[in-house]
């Protein structure tokens, strides 16, 4: 029996407690044989409610779970579509970023209450940075939360945009 990962559709090694390739739960895989037949599901395939364990057809949209030939959908390398949005929220992360202006990125996305954080990040550093930077450990402090935040927030950028077509 082999586990198929529900997330990128790659073999889950035995004892294994998630998927190497894309980082989903294994608890949440196909059980498969040999042949291909799906063994056991936790989720409906068609329209993803969890299903009672040992059911053959899913309660809530009738659809056969249990010994069917279900093609599963392997799908190896997922292409990101990125639009010009996408592209302008990068920019805006990165650029005002260097210079500790955060949250830009996040107004783009529409994403206000992670934009509300590091815009609120970026007027505290304003207001405490010449207090800071009078001595030797407020800089190293203030350097490291500096770049701190930025990798933050542009990571949040390119996570935003990587798991919207997921």
């Amino acid at each position: 029996m082999k586990q198929i990962c529900s997330g990128c559709g790659s073999e889950i090694p035995e004892g294994s407690d998630f998927c190497y390739a894309c980082g989903a739960w294994a608890k949440n895989s196909y059980k498969v044989n040999d042949e291909g037949t799906i063994l056991y599901l936790q989720y409906c395939m068609k329209c993803g409610k969890e299903l009672v364990p040992g059911a053959e057809y899913c309660s809530h949209c009738g659809a056969k779970t249990k010994d069917s030939e279900i093609p599963i959908n392997i799908n190896r390398s997922k292409k990101l579509k990125m639009t010009n949005l996408d592209f302008v929220a990068i920019l805006l992360a990165v650029v005002p970023g260097l210079f500790n202006i955060f949250g830009l990125g996040q107004v783009i996305q529409r994403r206000w209450s992670k934009a509300f954080v590091y815009v609120c990040a970026t007027a505290i550093f304003l207001y405490i940075y010449p207090a800071m930077m009078e001595s030797s450990n407020g800089r190293v402090i203030m350097i490291a939360l500096q770049i701190g935040f930025f990798i933050m927030s542009v990571l949040d950028v390119f996570k935003c945009i990587a798991t919207k077509g997921a």
